[in-house]
């Protein structure tokens, strides 16, 4: 038996590639049909985000090249176009990497809680596509346990340890919930790109994104689902806003005291929380003594993110530990498994042996045969028969000089003796 991994995320390829390999939830049903479909795949499943793509496979044989083949395929690809970004792992190796995964240790931002819900939904398209097998279904459902202790019984997922989840933890503390929240992003840069990933994510669904270049502003707006403006309507904008952050290239501030002291009158006092992550400053450094005004520079969420990190370091550890031993058992199921089918197997055949022979018995009898010569023969027949292929393989072995196998069978078929 053997599990297979094979993927491409945001540590092996950036996203201008990882978006050419993604599967969008409408395709899903149809692309693990004709993975499934594939000789040799005996369970299939697809977990697709926004940092990777990876299909998961149950097989009997070493189908490693063609799921690769198929991978380019189904995506209109060159054949092996993008394979040296693309990763293997195998058997114990495929839990290990999904509890990591679905606990949030090997995402962008370490911790974080989105993939365990995305990986839970590739885990249950895969049953409703009916591509799962007995040994993929249990890997997932091990990985979610495991997964679930990992953040249970760590502070793995407590403390932010970017200044996108930091900010967001600061808006926490100072609003409550957060989904109702009206976001308006200042730049289009990567930060302020990281920013809307993270908040959207999180349930933030109103998102303005102000930029010198309307183009790049409608670039992100459209992929999360706001609107775009420029930065000539900052002074209306603000008034509209509960939480502001601004990253642009500008060496001087584009925010001032006043555009802030207009905004929280037209606002009747609700609180604002203004986040400035640029150097320079593009909020005048002044407007932090306005009431109702929250005024963070990227020092103030750099000083939380420092102080988490350490905490986050010892969590890692603490969670490696957890998903070494949950890694451990899921070996020893295998294993069971396999020693499983090995059994039955051997039964099958003890009991094929047993029915001919039995059969033939009764032929005898009915013939008028001696009923204890026929037993004797039947017994002497079922011993040599069951005996005979070990038989020979323990006097090859012996001529072989092979002791470990020797050892073995007295383990097996001698331990009752003294």
């Amino acid at each position: 038996m053997s599990l297979v991994t094979l993927g491409i995320s945001h540590q092996t390829a950036p996203i201008t590639i990882r978006e050419q390999l993604a599967f969008t939830a409408e395709s899903l049903p149809e692309a693990l049909a004709a993975l499934s479909a594939i000789p040799g795949v005996d369970g299939c499943g697809i977990l697709s985000t926004c940092n990777r793509t990876e299909v998961y496979i149950s097989s009997e044989q070493t189908i490693t090249r063609r799921i690769i083949e198929w991978l380019h395929e189904w995506h209109g690809l060159s054949p092996g176009k993008f394979r040296e970004h693309i990763y293997q792992l195998e058997h114990a190796a495929c839990v290990y990497h999904l509890i990591k995964v679905i606990s949030g240790m090997d995402s962008m931002v370490i911790g974080e809680p989105q993939v365990a819900g995305q990986a839970k939904q590739a885990w249950q398209s895969a049953q409703l596509a009916n591509t799962l097998d007995s040994r993929l279904d249990r890997m997932f459902q091990h990985a979610f346990a495991a997964a679930k202790r990992v953040r249970s019984e760590t502070g793995i997922g407590r403390d932010p340890v970017t200044l996108p989840f930091a900010a967001l933890r600061l808006a926490r503390q100072i609003f409550g919930e957060v989904d109702s929240l009206r976001v308006l992003l200042i730049g289009a840069g990567e930060m302020i790109e990281d920013c809307a990933t993270h908040f959207h994510a999180s349930g933030m669904n109103t998102v303005t994104i102000a930029n010198r270049s309307a183009e790049r502003a409608d670039q992100l707006a459209e992929r999360f689902g706001g609107r775009a403006a420029t930065l000539d309507v900052l002074p209306r904008l603000l008034a509209d806003s509960d939480l502001v952050i601004a990253c642009t290239g500008s060496p001087t501030a584009i925010i001032d005291r006043q555009m802030f002291r207009d905004a929280l009158r037209q606002r009747r006092r609700q609180p604002m929380f203004a986040l400035d992550l640029s150097v320079p400053r593009n909020i005048s450094a002044d407007s932090a003594s306005l009431d109702d005004l929250y005024l963070y520079t990227i020092d103030d969420l750099r000083a939380i993110v420092e102080s988490a990190q350490q905490q986050r370091q010892e969590a890692l550890q603490q969670a490696n530990a957890i998903v070494e031993s949950e890694v451990a058992t899921f070996e020893r199921w295998l294993r069971l498994q396999a020693t499983s089918s090995t059994l039955k197997h051997l039964r099958q055949r003890a009991q094929g042996e047993r029915d001919e022979l039995l059969e033939r018995a009764r032929r005898e009898l009915a013939r008028g045969g001696d009923p204890e010569a026929v037993m004797r023969r039947l017994s002497h027949r079922l011993v040599n028969r069951l005996l005979h292929g070990p038989s020979i393989r323990l006097r090859q072995a012996a001529e072989a000089g092979d002791e470990d196998l020797l050892a073995a069978a007295r383990f097996y078929f001698m331990d009752d003796e003294r």
